[in-house]
């Protein structure tokens, strides 16, 4: 089997009782608890009844395969989305994993079912396939893939619990009326903390590597029933804005999970920062229009009252910069032009980034630097850390972005 179906069916893989029956990895039918036996309908599904190994199951198919249970108030229907990979990443590098599974509760009798059966699960009195050696294969690709020793600790069901049905992240079913009944989501959760998953150094973590391996991502997709959650350290900002949450379907690209997190003050949300952030560059470029607009009245005014002085001034200062124009043109325009000649393929690192910056007037925001040159935002962030140790370039923080300049460059200088 391929690395990333293993991957796939050990996180999506998840629960169900002998009162329950057979639940696919991710539950999305409603289950009954009249059904006693592993329905034949579905053989992609395996019985819970037996301890799974999660590398020797193929994937769940979710087009129409798991079986149709009786709907009735004694069943159990999934949550939307039906599981949560949630992703706390420390500000030493460990990260702490949380694999949720997700159903809803309409009335006492799930409630009842949900308390047995996540009772029978956490006690270890069923055996679901979970154990600390479910990520062994991840595990060991993650090392090869970053050179870091790693490991896998504190593995284990936590407490069953309820929570509200929340309508800002999770969807309501058509088929509850939210007006007659009161629907709770009931959560049970695999948690782990896998150990330097990701990597700190200088007030920053650079997270995303450990999901690569010599065949690529290790986890690849997020299926329609699948949500990741991944949060930040605490008191650390992201240094490039970025998602932190993903729904499936979803395909991740090449370096779409590389982040990196900066030590330092956190605003109440991202949506804050960036709404902050619009309204301070509304407010400039309203600012600037109006002062061109004056500019543009004066101007008239004074062309009116004396049109031959200002001609006469035109005329002087034109003549002026064709003289030094003439002079100079030329060296100025074969040195651009042999800049532009060179391959960047043939310049190191820093001086691409110093092209870059020239070409831009000295002054380049770094999520631009990310998107000119293709590298990854971790790439980035280091090669700037390191040009601005050395005092070839400087860094100005605003906000939730990093300003990169020339030394010689004014960073608040308008042109």
């Amino acid at each position: 089997m391929r690395l990333s179906t293993a991957v796939t069916f050990a996180l999506i893989a998840l629960l169900a009782t002998s009162t329950l029956g057979a639940v696919a990895a991710v539950p999305s039918a409603h289950v009954s608890a009249s059904e006693m036996e592993p329905a034949t309908t579905a053989p992609s599904q395996s019985s819970l009844e037996t301890a799974v190994d999660p590398h020797s199951v193929p994937s769940i198919d979710s087009a129409g395969v798991h079986p149709t249970l009786s709907d009735n108030r004694t069943s159990l229907a999934p949550a939307d989305p039906a599981q949560v990979i949630r992703i706390q990443v420390e500000d030493d590098g460990d990260a702490h994993w949380s694999i949720e599974s997700r159903f809803l509760l309409i009335d006492q009798a799930d409630n009842e079912t949900f308390d047995s059966w996540a009772e029978t699960v956490v006690t270890g009195q069923r055996s679901v396939g979970y154990d600390s050696q479910s990520f062994a294969t991840e595990l060991e690709a993650a090392q090869d893939a970053t050179g870091r020793e790693m490991a896998i600790v504190d593995a284990g069901w936590d407490a069953p619990r309820t929570e509200p049905l929340n309508p800002e992240t999770d969807a309501f079913p058509d088929s509850v009326d939210p007006e007659n009944e009161t629907v709770a989501v009931a959560v049970v959760s695999y948690s782990f903390t896998w150990e330097n998953f990701a990597t700190a150094e200088d007030e920053r973590v650079y997270f995303g590597d450990a999901f690569e391996s010599p065949d690529g991502t290790w986890f690849p997709t997020l299926s329609s029933d699948q949500r990741l959650v991944i949060e930040s350290p605490e008191n650390y900002a992201l240094e490039t804005p970025t998602h932190l949450v993903w729904d499936g379907p979803h395909h991740f690209e090449q370096g779409e999970l590389e982040i990196v997190f900066v030590s330092g003050p956190v605003g109440p949300s991202g949506f804050d920062w960036y709404l902050a952030g619009a309204l301070a560059v509304l407010t400039l470029v309203v600012l600037v229009y109006a002062g061109y607009r004056l500019s543009l009245a004066v101007f008239d005014d004074e062309s009116d009252t004396d049109t031959s002085a200002v001609a006469d001034d035109l005329s002087r200062s034109k003549a002026t910069e064709s003289t030094a124009s003439s002079a100079d043109s030329s060296g100025v325009e074969l040195q651009h032009d042999d800049e532009d000649d060179v391959d960047p393929e043939l310049l190191s690192d820093e001086e691409r980034v110093h092209r870059l910056l020239k070409q831009n007037g000295g002054r380049m925001k770094q999520a631009s630097i990310v998107t000119e040159t293709g590298w990854s935002n971790a790439k980035v962030s280091q090669l700037l850390s390191k040009m601005d140790e050395d005092g070839e370039i400087e860094k100005l923080r605003i906000g939730r972005e990093n300003l990169i300049t020339l030394p010689d460059v004014d960073p608040v200088q308008t042109d």
